[in-house]
Protein backbone atom coordinates (compact mmCIF):
# COMPACT_ATOMS: atom_id res chain seq x y z
CA UNK A 1 0.00 0.00 0.00
CA UNK A 2 1.46 3.40 -1.05
CA UNK A 3 1.09 6.26 1.46
CA UNK A 4 0.60 9.66 -0.15
CA UNK A 5 2.55 12.39 1.63
CA UNK A 6 1.07 15.91 1.92
CA UNK A 7 2.64 18.60 -0.31
CA UNK A 8 3.80 20.57 2.74
CA UNK A 9 3.93 20.19 6.52
CA UNK A 10 4.45 22.90 9.13
CA UNK A 11 4.74 22.89 12.93
CA UNK A 12 1.55 23.85 14.73
CA UNK A 13 3.43 26.46 16.81
CA UNK A 14 4.72 28.27 13.70
CA UNK A 15 1.29 28.24 12.06
CA UNK A 16 -0.45 29.46 15.24
CA UNK A 17 2.00 32.40 15.47
CA UNK A 18 1.22 33.51 11.89
CA UNK A 19 -2.58 33.14 11.88
CA UNK A 20 -3.46 36.21 14.04
CA UNK A 21 -1.66 38.52 11.62
CA UNK A 22 -3.03 36.83 8.52
CA UNK A 23 -6.54 36.91 10.04
CA UNK A 24 -6.47 40.73 10.38
CA UNK A 25 -6.89 40.96 6.60
CA UNK A 26 -9.78 38.47 6.42
CA UNK A 27 -13.24 39.72 7.47
CA UNK A 28 -15.77 37.48 9.17
CA UNK A 29 -18.00 37.47 6.08
CA UNK A 30 -15.79 38.06 3.00
CA UNK A 31 -17.50 39.62 -0.02
CA UNK A 32 -15.63 37.13 -2.22
CA UNK A 33 -14.74 33.56 -1.31
CA UNK A 34 -11.15 34.06 -2.44
CA UNK A 35 -10.71 36.88 0.13
CA UNK A 36 -11.38 34.36 2.92
CA UNK A 37 -8.48 32.14 1.82
CA UNK A 38 -4.74 31.96 2.50
CA UNK A 39 -2.44 31.54 -0.47
CA UNK A 40 0.20 28.88 0.19
CA UNK A 41 3.35 28.73 -1.93
CA UNK A 42 6.96 27.63 -1.60
CA UNK A 43 9.48 30.33 -0.65
CA UNK A 44 12.43 27.92 -0.47
CA UNK A 45 13.29 24.25 0.08
CA UNK A 46 12.33 24.55 3.78
CA UNK A 47 10.21 27.69 3.76
CA UNK A 48 6.50 28.20 3.13
CA UNK A 49 4.95 31.58 2.28
CA UNK A 50 1.42 32.35 3.53
CA UNK A 51 -0.38 35.36 2.02
CA UNK A 52 -3.72 37.09 2.71
CA UNK A 53 -5.19 40.30 1.32
CA UNK A 54 -8.21 42.59 1.72
CA UNK A 55 -7.51 44.35 -1.63
CA UNK A 56 -6.03 47.35 0.25
CA UNK A 57 -3.14 45.64 2.04
CA UNK A 58 -1.42 42.30 1.53
CA UNK A 59 0.51 40.43 4.22
CA UNK A 60 3.02 37.67 3.43
CA UNK A 61 4.55 35.59 6.22
CA UNK A 62 7.31 32.98 5.76
CA UNK A 63 7.24 29.98 8.12
CA UNK A 64 9.64 27.01 8.38
CA UNK A 65 8.17 23.91 6.73
CA UNK A 66 8.87 20.72 4.85
CA UNK A 67 8.02 21.52 1.25
CA UNK A 68 7.63 19.07 -1.62
CA UNK A 69 9.82 19.84 -4.62
CA UNK A 70 7.94 21.65 -7.37
CA UNK A 71 5.04 22.60 -5.10
CA UNK A 72 2.38 24.53 -7.03
CA UNK A 73 0.64 27.40 -5.17
CA UNK A 74 -2.80 26.62 -3.77
CA UNK A 75 -5.49 28.22 -1.58
CA UNK A 76 -6.74 27.10 1.83
CA UNK A 77 -9.74 28.72 3.57
CA UNK A 78 -8.80 30.41 6.84
CA UNK A 79 -11.57 28.46 8.62
CA UNK A 80 -9.97 25.21 7.44
CA UNK A 81 -6.56 26.23 8.85
CA UNK A 82 -8.13 26.98 12.21
CA UNK A 83 -9.86 23.58 12.20
CA UNK A 84 -6.55 21.85 11.49
CA UNK A 85 -4.96 23.57 14.50
CA UNK A 86 -7.76 22.70 16.94
CA UNK A 87 -6.49 20.49 19.76
CA UNK A 88 -2.90 20.21 18.45
CA UNK A 89 0.17 20.57 20.63
CA UNK A 90 2.78 23.14 19.56
CA UNK A 91 5.27 20.43 18.51
CA UNK A 92 2.78 18.53 16.32
CA UNK A 93 2.85 18.78 12.52
CA UNK A 94 0.04 20.20 10.36
CA UNK A 95 -0.32 18.79 6.81
CA UNK A 96 -1.19 21.39 4.18
CA UNK A 97 -2.56 20.69 0.73
CA UNK A 98 -5.11 22.01 -1.79
CA UNK A 99 -8.63 22.27 -0.39
CA UNK A 100 -11.66 21.12 -2.34
CA UNK A 101 -13.77 24.00 -0.99
CA UNK A 102 -11.23 26.66 -2.00
CA UNK A 103 -11.47 28.68 -5.23
CA UNK A 104 -8.81 28.25 -7.95
CA UNK A 105 -5.49 29.88 -7.09
CA UNK A 106 -5.75 31.98 -10.27
CA UNK A 107 -8.59 34.01 -8.69
CA UNK A 108 -6.32 35.29 -5.91
CA UNK A 109 -5.64 39.04 -6.39
CA UNK A 110 -2.29 39.89 -7.95
CA UNK A 111 0.25 41.30 -5.50
CA UNK A 112 2.20 44.36 -6.75
CA UNK A 113 5.91 43.63 -7.10
CA UNK A 114 8.15 46.36 -5.65
CA UNK A 115 11.81 45.73 -6.47
CA UNK A 116 13.24 49.22 -5.92
CA UNK A 117 16.13 49.72 -3.47
CA UNK A 118 14.95 49.62 0.11
CA UNK A 119 15.20 52.35 2.74
CA UNK A 120 16.04 50.96 6.19
CA UNK A 121 14.02 52.78 8.85
CA UNK A 122 15.84 53.25 12.18
CA UNK A 123 14.05 52.22 15.37
CA UNK A 124 13.07 55.82 16.35
CA UNK A 125 11.42 56.25 12.93
CA UNK A 126 9.50 52.95 13.30
CA UNK A 127 8.35 53.96 16.79
CA UNK A 128 7.20 57.37 15.51
CA UNK A 129 5.36 55.72 12.62
CA UNK A 130 3.46 53.39 14.98
CA UNK A 131 2.56 56.34 17.24
CA UNK A 132 1.28 58.30 14.26
CA UNK A 133 -0.92 55.34 13.28
CA UNK A 134 -2.27 55.25 16.86
CA UNK A 135 -3.42 58.89 16.49
CA UNK A 136 -4.91 58.43 13.02
CA UNK A 137 -8.63 58.90 12.39
CA UNK A 138 -11.10 56.01 12.28
CA UNK A 139 -13.72 57.97 10.32
CA UNK A 140 -14.29 56.21 6.95
CA UNK A 141 -15.34 59.52 5.37
CA UNK A 142 -11.92 61.11 6.05
CA UNK A 143 -9.66 58.72 4.16
CA UNK A 144 -6.63 61.01 4.10
CA UNK A 145 -6.63 61.20 7.92
CA UNK A 146 -6.73 57.41 8.25
CA UNK A 147 -3.00 57.40 7.69
CA UNK A 148 0.48 58.41 8.77
CA UNK A 149 2.32 61.02 6.73
CA UNK A 150 6.07 60.99 6.15
CA UNK A 151 6.47 64.71 5.45
CA UNK A 152 9.73 65.77 3.77
CA UNK A 153 8.66 69.33 2.91
CA UNK A 154 10.43 70.83 5.93
CA UNK A 155 13.44 73.03 5.17
CA UNK A 156 16.59 72.61 7.20
CA UNK A 157 18.63 69.88 8.81
CA UNK A 158 16.56 67.10 10.41
CA UNK A 159 13.33 68.97 9.57
CA UNK A 160 11.34 66.00 8.26
CA UNK A 161 8.30 64.87 10.23
CA UNK A 162 6.07 61.85 10.76
CA UNK A 163 2.50 62.98 11.48
CA UNK A 164 -0.82 61.36 12.42
CA UNK A 165 -4.06 63.09 13.45
CA UNK A 166 -7.80 62.50 13.82
CA UNK A 167 -8.83 66.15 14.26
CA UNK A 168 -8.80 66.10 18.07
CA UNK A 169 -5.29 64.83 18.70
CA UNK A 170 -2.15 65.27 16.60
CA UNK A 171 1.17 63.45 16.92
CA UNK A 172 4.27 64.85 15.24
CA UNK A 173 7.83 63.59 15.38
CA UNK A 174 10.69 65.57 13.86
CA UNK A 175 14.48 65.76 14.34
CA UNK A 176 15.06 63.31 11.50
CA UNK A 177 16.02 63.22 7.85
CA UNK A 178 14.29 60.76 5.51
CA UNK A 179 15.99 60.14 2.15
CA UNK A 180 12.72 60.40 0.20
CA UNK A 181 12.10 62.46 -2.94
CA UNK A 182 8.55 63.37 -1.95
CA UNK A 183 6.17 63.01 1.01
CA UNK A 184 4.49 59.64 1.52
CA UNK A 185 1.07 58.89 3.08
CA UNK A 186 0.82 55.32 4.40
CA UNK A 187 -2.70 53.94 5.14
CA UNK A 188 -3.64 52.98 8.67
CA UNK A 189 -4.84 49.43 9.36
CA UNK A 190 -5.33 47.16 12.42
CA UNK A 191 -2.47 45.10 10.99
CA UNK A 192 0.04 47.63 12.33
CA UNK A 193 -1.00 46.64 15.88
CA UNK A 194 -0.06 42.99 15.30
CA UNK A 195 2.61 42.50 17.97
CA UNK A 196 5.15 40.44 15.95
CA UNK A 197 5.12 43.11 13.23
CA UNK A 198 5.15 46.07 15.63
CA UNK A 199 8.03 44.62 17.68
CA UNK A 200 10.22 43.47 14.79
CA UNK A 201 13.20 45.62 13.83
CA UNK A 202 14.35 46.94 11.46
CA UNK A 203 11.76 47.87 8.86
CA UNK A 204 12.68 48.34 5.21
CA UNK A 205 10.52 50.64 3.06
CA UNK A 206 10.35 50.23 -0.73
CA UNK A 207 8.39 52.57 -3.01
CA UNK A 208 7.33 51.84 -6.59
CA UNK A 209 4.44 51.65 -9.03
CA UNK A 210 2.11 48.81 -10.02
CA UNK A 211 1.00 47.92 -13.54
CA UNK A 212 -1.66 50.67 -13.39
CA UNK A 213 1.07 53.24 -12.56
CA UNK A 214 -0.34 53.75 -9.06
CA UNK A 215 2.09 54.47 -6.21
CA UNK A 216 2.63 51.40 -4.02
CA UNK A 217 4.80 50.58 -1.03
CA UNK A 218 6.27 47.50 0.56
CA UNK A 219 7.34 47.31 4.22
CA UNK A 220 9.55 44.36 5.06
CA UNK A 221 10.50 43.05 8.48
CA UNK A 222 11.44 39.79 10.16
CA UNK A 223 7.74 39.14 10.88
CA UNK A 224 6.67 39.46 7.23
CA UNK A 225 6.09 41.96 4.45
CA UNK A 226 3.16 44.35 3.94
CA UNK A 227 2.30 45.62 0.46
CA UNK A 228 -0.32 48.23 -0.42
CA UNK A 229 -1.15 51.43 -2.26
CA UNK A 230 -0.13 54.85 -1.02
CA UNK A 231 -2.91 57.35 -0.35
CA UNK A 232 -3.36 60.14 -2.90
CA UNK A 233 -4.12 63.75 -2.20
CA UNK A 234 -2.50 66.50 -0.11
CA UNK A 235 -2.18 65.99 3.63
CA UNK A 236 -3.85 68.72 5.78
CA UNK A 237 -1.69 71.65 6.85
CA UNK A 238 -1.04 70.40 10.37
CA UNK A 239 1.61 73.04 11.15
CA UNK A 240 -1.03 75.74 11.63
CA UNK A 241 -2.53 73.92 14.64
CA UNK A 242 0.78 73.50 16.47
CA UNK A 243 0.94 76.36 19.01
CA UNK A 244 4.03 78.50 19.24
CA UNK A 245 6.04 78.83 22.48
CA UNK A 246 4.53 82.27 23.15
CA UNK A 247 1.04 80.76 23.41
CA UNK A 248 1.94 78.72 26.49
CA UNK A 249 1.79 80.33 29.93
CA UNK A 250 2.27 77.21 32.08
CA UNK A 251 4.93 74.58 31.52
CA UNK A 252 5.30 71.42 33.63
CA UNK A 253 7.89 68.62 33.59
CA UNK A 254 6.98 65.24 35.08
CA UNK A 255 9.36 62.53 36.20
CA UNK A 256 9.39 59.08 34.63
CA UNK A 257 8.08 57.73 37.94
CA UNK A 258 5.10 60.10 37.69
CA UNK A 259 4.41 58.93 34.12
CA UNK A 260 4.30 55.32 35.28
CA UNK A 261 2.09 56.26 38.25
CA UNK A 262 -0.41 58.02 35.97
CA UNK A 263 -0.47 55.03 33.63
CA UNK A 264 -1.35 52.72 36.55
CA UNK A 265 -3.77 55.14 38.22
CA UNK A 266 -5.89 56.03 35.16
CA UNK A 267 -7.65 52.65 34.75
CA UNK A 268 -8.73 52.77 38.41
CA UNK A 269 -10.41 56.18 38.25
CA UNK A 270 -14.20 56.45 37.73
CA UNK A 271 -15.96 58.20 34.85
CA UNK A 272 -15.17 55.90 31.93
CA UNK A 273 -18.85 55.84 30.91
CA UNK A 274 -19.24 59.62 30.72
CA UNK A 275 -19.30 61.49 27.41
CA UNK A 276 -15.78 62.35 26.17
CA UNK A 277 -14.40 60.25 29.07
CA UNK A 278 -13.11 63.38 30.87
CA UNK A 279 -10.14 63.47 33.21
CA UNK A 280 -8.66 66.61 34.76
CA UNK A 281 -5.00 67.66 34.93
CA UNK A 282 -4.58 69.82 38.03
CA UNK A 283 -1.33 71.78 38.51
CA UNK A 284 -1.06 73.80 41.71
CA UNK A 285 2.03 75.17 43.46
CA UNK A 286 4.41 72.59 42.03
CA UNK A 287 2.10 69.63 42.60
CA UNK A 288 0.33 67.52 40.03
CA UNK A 289 -2.90 65.52 40.39
CA UNK A 290 -5.77 63.99 38.42
CA UNK A 291 -9.45 64.95 38.75
CA UNK A 292 -12.14 62.29 38.23
CA UNK A 293 -15.76 61.58 39.18
CA UNK A 294 -18.32 58.85 38.55
CA UNK A 295 -21.32 61.03 37.57
CA UNK A 296 -21.78 64.56 36.23
CA UNK A 297 -23.72 65.70 39.31
CA UNK A 298 -20.85 64.79 41.65
CA UNK A 299 -17.83 66.82 42.68
CA UNK A 300 -14.45 66.24 41.11
CA UNK A 301 -12.14 64.23 43.39
CA UNK A 302 -8.48 65.24 43.39
CA UNK A 303 -6.09 62.28 43.24
CA UNK A 304 -2.56 63.56 43.96
CA UNK A 305 0.23 62.10 41.84
CA UNK A 306 3.59 63.76 42.52
CA UNK A 307 5.57 66.96 42.72
CA UNK A 308 6.57 68.53 39.41
CA UNK A 309 8.82 71.20 37.94
CA UNK A 310 6.37 73.97 37.17
CA UNK A 311 6.69 77.39 35.55
CA UNK A 312 3.71 79.72 35.29
CA UNK A 313 0.37 80.11 37.06
CA UNK A 314 -1.76 77.27 38.42
CA UNK A 315 -4.07 75.71 35.86
CA UNK A 316 -6.65 72.93 35.51
CA UNK A 317 -7.40 71.39 32.10
CA UNK A 318 -9.82 68.58 31.22
CA UNK A 319 -9.22 66.15 28.33
CA UNK A 320 -10.15 62.69 27.10
CA UNK A 321 -8.48 60.09 29.33
CA UNK A 322 -7.58 57.94 26.34
CA UNK A 323 -5.37 60.70 24.93
CA UNK A 324 -3.73 61.21 28.33
CA UNK A 325 -2.98 57.49 28.56
CA UNK A 326 -1.54 57.61 25.04
CA UNK A 327 0.75 60.55 25.88
CA UNK A 328 1.97 58.82 29.03
CA UNK A 329 2.68 55.58 27.13
CA UNK A 330 4.69 57.60 24.58
CA UNK A 331 6.84 58.96 27.43
CA UNK A 332 5.93 62.62 26.74
CA UNK A 333 6.81 64.13 30.10
CA UNK A 334 6.63 67.86 29.35
CA UNK A 335 3.14 69.46 29.42
CA UNK A 336 2.52 73.00 28.15
CA UNK A 337 -0.77 74.90 28.08
CA UNK A 338 -2.18 78.38 28.05
CA UNK A 339 -5.51 78.06 29.87
CA UNK A 340 -8.38 75.62 30.42
CA UNK A 341 -9.72 75.98 26.84
CA UNK A 342 -6.43 76.08 24.92
CA UNK A 343 -4.78 73.02 23.33
CA UNK A 344 -2.37 71.04 25.46
CA UNK A 345 1.05 70.05 24.20
CA UNK A 346 2.81 66.93 25.46
CA UNK A 347 6.41 66.75 24.29
CA UNK A 348 9.77 65.08 24.71
CA UNK A 349 12.72 65.79 22.47
CA UNK A 350 11.47 65.95 18.88
CA UNK A 351 8.13 64.24 19.65
CA UNK A 352 5.05 66.27 20.46
CA UNK A 353 1.35 65.57 20.81
CA UNK A 354 -1.35 68.26 20.60
CA UNK A 355 -4.62 67.43 22.40
CA UNK A 356 -7.81 69.47 22.31
CA UNK A 357 -9.42 69.92 25.76
CA UNK A 358 -13.02 68.99 26.59
CA UNK A 359 -15.62 71.04 28.40
CA UNK A 360 -16.39 69.81 31.90
CA UNK A 361 -19.53 70.40 33.98
CA UNK A 362 -18.78 72.40 37.14
CA UNK A 363 -14.98 72.21 36.69
CA UNK A 364 -14.27 74.22 39.86
CA UNK A 365 -16.29 71.98 42.21
CA UNK A 366 -13.33 70.00 43.57
CA UNK A 367 -13.03 67.93 46.73
CA UNK A 368 -9.61 67.26 48.24
CA UNK A 369 -9.69 64.14 50.42
CA UNK A 370 -6.49 63.01 52.07
CA UNK A 371 -5.19 60.43 49.61
CA UNK A 372 -1.77 58.87 49.22
CA UNK A 373 0.06 60.27 46.16
CA UNK A 374 0.13 57.84 43.26
CA UNK A 375 3.93 57.71 43.13
CA UNK A 376 3.93 56.42 46.71
CA UNK A 377 0.92 54.16 46.18
CA UNK A 378 2.54 52.34 43.24
CA UNK A 379 6.17 52.67 44.31
CA UNK A 380 8.20 49.47 44.42
CA UNK A 381 9.93 48.70 47.75
CA UNK A 382 13.47 50.06 47.87
CA UNK A 383 16.23 47.48 47.65
CA UNK A 384 18.66 48.04 50.54
CA UNK A 385 22.28 48.18 49.45
CA UNK A 386 24.71 45.91 51.36
CA UNK A 387 26.82 47.90 53.78
CA UNK A 388 30.60 47.42 53.44
CA UNK A 389 32.01 45.49 56.36
CA UNK A 390 35.14 47.06 57.83
CA UNK A 391 38.02 44.63 58.59
CA UNK A 392 38.24 43.69 62.25
CA UNK A 393 41.35 45.00 64.09
CA UNK A 394 43.93 42.38 65.15
CA UNK A 395 43.19 40.93 68.58
CA UNK A 396 46.01 39.94 70.92
CA UNK A 397 46.00 36.21 71.67
CA UNK A 398 45.94 36.19 75.53
CA UNK A 399 42.55 37.81 76.24
CA UNK A 400 39.54 35.95 74.81
CA UNK A 401 37.73 37.68 71.98
CA UNK A 402 34.19 38.63 73.00
CA UNK A 403 31.48 37.47 70.66
CA UNK A 404 30.02 40.32 68.58
CA UNK A 405 26.53 41.37 69.47
CA UNK A 406 24.14 40.64 66.62
CA UNK A 407 22.26 43.72 65.62
CA UNK A 408 18.64 43.38 64.67
CA UNK A 409 18.23 45.07 61.27
CA UNK A 410 15.66 47.81 61.10
CA UNK A 411 12.66 46.64 59.16
CA UNK A 412 11.30 48.78 56.36
CA UNK A 413 7.79 49.91 57.37
CA UNK A 414 6.57 49.52 53.78
CA UNK A 415 7.91 45.98 53.60
CA UNK A 416 6.39 45.19 57.00
CA UNK A 417 3.05 46.62 55.84
CA UNK A 418 3.17 44.49 52.69
CA UNK A 419 3.87 41.40 54.80
CA UNK A 420 0.87 42.25 56.98
CA UNK A 421 -1.30 42.72 53.89
CA UNK A 422 -0.11 39.37 52.53
CA UNK A 423 -0.91 37.68 55.85
CA UNK A 424 -4.33 39.34 55.85
CA UNK A 425 -4.96 38.11 52.30
CA UNK A 426 -3.99 34.59 53.37
CA UNK A 427 -6.31 34.81 56.35
CA UNK A 428 -9.14 36.02 54.11
CA UNK A 429 -8.48 33.17 51.71
CA UNK A 430 -8.62 30.68 54.57
CA UNK A 431 -11.83 32.28 55.82
CA UNK A 432 -13.35 32.02 52.34
CA UNK A 433 -12.47 28.34 52.20
CA UNK A 434 -14.00 27.83 55.63
CA UNK A 435 -17.16 29.67 54.58
CA UNK A 436 -17.40 27.50 51.48
CA UNK A 437 -17.20 24.41 53.70
CA UNK A 438 -19.87 25.82 56.02
CA UNK A 439 -22.09 26.59 53.02
CA UNK A 440 -21.72 23.06 51.73
CA UNK A 441 -22.56 21.70 55.20
CA UNK A 442 -25.62 23.97 55.41
CA UNK A 443 -26.71 22.87 51.96
CA UNK A 444 -26.45 19.18 52.86
CA UNK A 445 -28.25 19.92 56.15
CA UNK A 446 -31.09 21.60 54.24
CA UNK A 447 -31.36 18.58 51.98
CA UNK A 448 -31.44 16.22 54.98
CA UNK A 449 -34.04 18.40 56.70
CA UNK A 450 -36.23 18.26 53.59
CA UNK A 451 -35.94 14.46 53.50
CA UNK A 452 -36.79 14.24 57.21
CA UNK A 453 -39.82 16.49 56.66
CA UNK A 454 -41.03 14.27 53.86
CA UNK A 455 -40.60 11.16 56.06
CA UNK A 456 -42.45 12.86 58.94
CA UNK A 457 -45.31 13.78 56.64
CA UNK A 458 -45.46 10.15 55.57
CA UNK A 459 -45.52 8.99 59.19
CA UNK A 460 -48.23 11.51 60.06
CA UNK A 461 -50.34 10.37 57.16
CA UNK A 462 -49.91 6.72 58.26
CA UNK A 463 -50.87 7.57 61.86
CA UNK A 464 -53.98 9.41 60.68
CA UNK A 465 -54.99 6.39 58.59
CA UNK A 466 -54.53 4.11 61.62
CA UNK A 467 -56.58 6.44 63.78
CA UNK A 468 -59.36 6.56 61.23
CA UNK A 469 -59.37 2.78 60.87
CA UNK A 470 -59.52 2.34 64.66
CA UNK A 471 -62.40 4.77 64.95
CA UNK A 472 -64.20 2.92 62.20
CA UNK A 473 -63.66 -0.43 63.95
CA UNK A 474 -64.85 1.07 67.26
CA UNK A 475 -67.99 2.46 65.67
CA UNK A 476 -68.70 -0.88 64.01
CA UNK A 477 -68.31 -2.75 67.33
CA UNK A 478 -70.66 -0.30 69.05
CA UNK A 479 -73.26 -0.81 66.36
CA UNK A 480 -72.97 -4.58 66.72
CA UNK A 481 -73.50 -4.47 70.47
CA UNK A 482 -76.48 -2.17 70.07
CA UNK A 483 -78.02 -4.55 67.61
Amino acid sequence: MITKHPPATVRAADLKAALPGLGKLIPRTPSLAVLGCVKVEAAGPQLLRLTTTDLDLTLSVDVPATVERGLAPFLVPMARLRELLTGLRPDEVVPLGPSIKAPPVGEFPEIPQVRTPGLTLPEPVVNSLLRAFACASQDPTRAVLRSACLDVTGVGENAHRIVGTNGRVLFSSNSMHLPLKHSVILPDHPLWKWKPLADSRPWTLRLGKDKHRSDVFRLESQAGSVTGRLLDGPYPNYRQVIPGPAQFTTSVSLSDVALEAVTRLLPRLPGKQLANRPIGLHFEKGRFGLLARAENDESWILHPVDRCEMKGPDVTVYLDRDYLAMAMSFGLHRISTGDSVSPLQFSRGGDLMIVMPVRAIAPDRIERPRLVPAVEQFASPPTPLPKPVAPAPPVPPPPPTPEPVKKVPNKDPLTEARHQVAEADEALLTARRTLKGVRRSLHSARIQRGEIKRELRGFRGLLQKLKRSRRKEGNESKDGKAA
